[in-house]
């Protein structure tokens, strides 16, 4: 059924528009990865809290949050776009020009017409948007190097550079910068922290990766194990960094997990076990003698850090926000004496509220660069499948009716009504009865970035994409041409 020359004329008179298109989605995906500003978005989120734009800013914290508006609005209106002009250009178009009773007076059957015309919007799509998630893949692998890694930070660019070493390469051993101290100041002013809150940051980082590896390494083992018994759930197989920090005895019975962890931190597996044994005993006496002195929750906190930061500016001379902006300037000995009196915390207390603040803030940048390869191969999955939906009904239009202005009314404009939709779905807090109404909320971004149920939707748009191109097939093979 597949003609090789109404294929090859098809990508002829379309391949300018699905190029401009490409590079033009491209360009801007690239765009919006390399210029992502996490410590800025982190401000922004964390200046919001509590007010009614928090939802909204929800998930922008992280690289893949910021992608939200391209992939809901800019990638889909783009789109509608090729596949409008193109769906129309391909069939009516033919149809009200002529041109179709030219193609189809050769020995070319009308359903392989049809069919090989099907099969070229299919493709250039698939491949349209194959390349713009690649271009993405790059520009955050250039940028960041955190799709095959862990990100490069302003730190460990510094570090590198002080150590003379490539950047990959220490971000992938973060102990160096602990053994240089030239390389420990150099980073820890790249990161706005002193030298006392940063080895702490650096720590705590090199303790959750070589948790994470281990814990990488226990699922996978355990998969093996499990994977042909039906009663074990997915969720009570995989084990995760959390379960191993609140249960590091776990660690110890995988040789390949203590090999794992002991890389990372840049230990051998005998020093790493040793490591592994003292969380567990720090662990089992902070569950026999709780420290009563902490705070006890994270409002109360934020309502003592405040409370330090007001009473250092006053005592500094210094607007409130410039001390908020350098939390370091809380260990000053004039900042601490006027905390103390405020709050009546110790001056131990109010360093090491200090150190946790600091240490809080740049993990939030950490946390906003890593990059979730599942999440995002979904959400290029589902924007793929929405605009191959978007196609198939600007196809049908293009097949049902034989004058290219109704086509384009109706196949265009039900199209731009679900983008339209979209936009004001956006910018409002619930989406009520416009969800029903629109398919594009058949591919629900926020579920993707947060782990929530998002596959019955892309099933659905699945679902509609073979039924509409079905339908177009046989409408166009056995109705009646103006020919």
């Amino acid at each position: 059924m597949f003609s090789k020359p109404v294929f090859k004329q098809s990508v002829q008179a379309n391949w300018k528009l699905w190029a401009i298109v490409t590079v033009v989605a491209s360009l801007i995906l690239s765009t919006f990865m390399v210029t992502f500003d996490a410590e800025g978005f982190a401000t922004i989120a964390s200046a919001a809290e509590g007010t009614r734009f928090s939802n909204l800013l929800s998930t922008m914290t992280s690289l893949l949050g910021s992608l939200e508006n391209f992939y809901k609005l800019i990638a889909v209106i783009l789109g509608i776009v090729y596949v409008v002009f193109t769906a129309n250009n391909l069939v009516v178009n033919e149809v009200d020009s002529g041109s179709m009773a030219y193609t189809l007076s050769t020995p070319i059957k009308r359903s392989s017409v049809i069919f090989t015309k099907s099969i070229y919007l299919i493709f250039s799509i698939v491949l349209m948007y194959s390349i713009i998630g690649n271009a993405g893949l790059g520009a955050a692998q250039f940028q960041y190097q955190n799709v095959t890694g862990y990100p490069i930070t302003d730190d460990v660019r510094a570090a590198a550079e002080a150590l003379n070493q490539d950047e990959g390469y220490v971000s992938e051993r973060l102990y160096l910068i602990l053994e240089n101290d030239h390389a420990m100041k150099e980073a820890a002013t790249a990161r706005d922290m002193d030298t006392e809150s940063y080895p702490l940051y650096l720590e705590g980082l090199i303790n959750e990766r070589s948790y994470q590896e281990t814990a990488d390494i226990i699922t996978d083992e355990r998969w093996d194990i499990y994977k042909d018994d039906e009663d074990m759930e997915d969720e009570d197989i995989e084990i995760t960094a959390k379960e191993l920090t609140d249960d590091p005895a776990m660690i110890l019975s995988s040789n390949d997990a203590l090999v794992a962890g002991a890389k990372v931190k840049g230990m051998s597996v005998n020093v790493f076990q040793q490591f592994v044994n003292d969380e567990i005993t720090t662990l089992e006496k902070e569950i026999e003698l709780p420290n009563k002195g902490e705070i006890v929750n994270e409002k109360d906190t934020e309502i003592l850090l405040q409370l330090v930061i007001e009473a250092s500016s006053k005592a500094l001379n210094m607007e409130s926000d410039q001390v908020a902006e350098n939390i370091s300037l809380i260990k000053n000995p004039v900042a601490i004496e006027a905390a103390t009196e405020a709050t009546d915390l110790t001056e131990q207390q109010i360093i090491t509220m200090s150190n946790q603040a600091m240490i809080a803030s740049v993990r939030s940048v950490d946390e906003a660069l890593d990059f979730d390869t599942e999440a995002y191969f979904w959400l290029s999955a589902g924007l793929l499948l929405l605009i191959l939906a978007l196609s198939s009904i600007s196809f049908f239009a293009s097949t049902l009716f034989n004058r290219t202005g109704l086509a384009l009314a109706i196949g265009g404009g039900i199209p731009f009504a679900f983008f339209l939709i979209a936009m004001i779905q956006q910018l409002m807090d619930t989406a009520g009865i416009l969800e029903y109404i629109t398919i594009t909320s058949l591919f629900d971004t926020e579920a993707i970035l947060t782990g929530g149920d998002f596959g019955w939707g892309l099933v659905a748009l699945g679902a509609i994409t073979f039924v509409l191109y079905a339908a177009s097939n046989v409408i166009f093979t056995k109705k009646d041409l103006p020919l």
